[in-house]
């Protein structure tokens, strides 16, 4: 160290703060050498001083602020992403208790593919704004994400930073930009639509499939797939719930609930990225639910005293879930010709929420709607309004007062 170190001085007299002078330097800057019982190694910085007082409180600060994150466990770099984030994983299930598993593991993984995976072993403290600038420039390269993704993946990033910050570990939270949420309408199904994809589903479940014949001529794997997909299709469009809720409902999660006039509607208990909450569906939901079960019991060979209510409803043969009927839901759309919307937008599993949403923002008070959907009333404004406004009442009520016209005398 000697030759590029001159002028050396001991500032705590046990050799942990050393301020020294570079013989290079033209200007004669105090820099600085720290270590701390309980580290390996030492860091350097410079003072940014030539008055040497001036340099000793500079150093010495930095020497506590270095003592303290050791002390807390970190390395003389203080922690690192990975490090943290470690801690964070315990933690976070401590303070979501009233969140969903949904929403811990989904919270979680958006920021270890964004965050931990880009920085890995660099010390937390060290992330400047440009670093997470250039971070989400990474996450964002060749994707064509909707802004509401990335602005749920900068939440998930800030309650990490959050949790840092709280730790000590660093001194503020990194700026994360991210683009303007585009409150543009979800491609649902109008009543046409609708009907004609209902429709289509009676004829498709029943027509004869090629391949290994089974029952009454029918390929019976294939039979078991359509039948279940079209009420899949059908309970969605009459719950509004959400695909990943669905997709952990057992049968024991059914309840029924009286409403005005001593009818019964379906009660599903679901639980997703909002938490518990209960959803009342459509009249007529109990007939699919009735269906459903009826095919699987049969399947089974059980009496109603001995089926599985634990069991998933929407279940391969084997009883394990089904993850996702995004492949055959797509290709059902391209049969009847209804993958895209007036707009050139391509339908998801996620259009039988939003035509559930359209469907019933002229028949219930938002609010009411909202609730059931596990959402806010801004959201459902933000997103469904626009069907309101094709409303035949809503129309009525706008134009009251204007002047007689007719259809009849447009040019389409």
């Amino acid at each position: 160290m000697g030759k590029f170190e001159i002028n050396q001085i001991d500032v705590r007299g046990d050799g942990k703060v050393i301020l020294y002078q570079r013989p290079d330097h033209k200007v004669k800057k105090w820099q600085a050498r720290i270590s701390v019982e309980g580290a390996s190694g030492y860091i350097r910085l410079s003072t940014k001083r030539t008055d040497v007082k001036d340099a000793e409180r500079v150093a010495l600060d930095k020497y506590f602020e270095v003592k303290n994150k050791v002390d807390k466990g970190g390395s003389l770099q203080g922690k690192s992403v990975k490090q943290t984030y470690e801690e964070w994983l315990e933690y976070l299930p401590l303070v979501s208790m009233n969140k969903s598993k949904q929403y811990i593991s989904e919270n979680s993984q958006k920021v270890k593919s964004v965050c931990v995976d880009y920085f890995k072993s660099k010390p937390i403290a060290d992330i400047t704004n440009t670093d997470s600038q250039e971070m989400m420039g990474e996450y964002l390269r060749d994707k064509n994400l909707a802004s509401s993704t990335i602005r749920g993946t900068r939440a998930a990033l800030n309650l990490f930073f959050k949790f840092a910050l709280d730790r000590d570990y660093i001194k503020s939270i990194p700026t994360i930009p991210v683009p303007s949420l585009k409150k543009n309408p979800r491609p649902e199904f109008n009543k046409d639509e609708w009907n004609k994809l209902t429709t289509f589903l009676r004829k498709w479940v029943e027509e004869p499939c090629k391949g290994e014949r089974g029952l009454n001529g029918y390929d019976k794997k294939r039979h078991r797939e359509r039948f279940y997909l079209q009420h899949y299709v059908l309970i969605m469009g009459n719950t509004g719930i959400r695909v990943g809720e669905m997709r952990n409902v057992r049968w024991v999660d059914l309840d029924k609930v009286e409403v005005n006039g001593g009818e019964q509607r379906l009660l599903f208990s679901v639980d997703g990225k909002t938490g518990k909450r209960d959803v009342i569906a459509n009249a007529g939901t109990e007939r699919y639910i009735r269906r459903i079960y009826e095919y699987r019991r049969d399947e089974l060979g059980k009496t109603d005293d001995d089926f599985d209510r634990t069991e998933f409803i929407f279940c391969h043969p084997d009883g394990k879930r089904i993850g996702t009927y995004r492949g055959s839901f797509e290709t059902l759309l391209k049969d009847t010709k209804l993958r895209k919307d007036k707009n050139g937008n391509n339908r998801t599993l996620y259009s039988l929420r939003h035509t559930y949403a359209t469907m019933r923002i002229n028949e219930v008070p938002i609010y009411q709607l909202a609730i059931n959907m596990g959402t806010s009333v801004e959201m459902i404004e933000d997103y469904y309004s626009h069907a309101k406004v094709r409303d035949k009442e809503f129309a009525s009520s706008m134009t009251k007062g204007n002047q007689k016209g007719s259809a009849k005398a447009l040019p389409f």
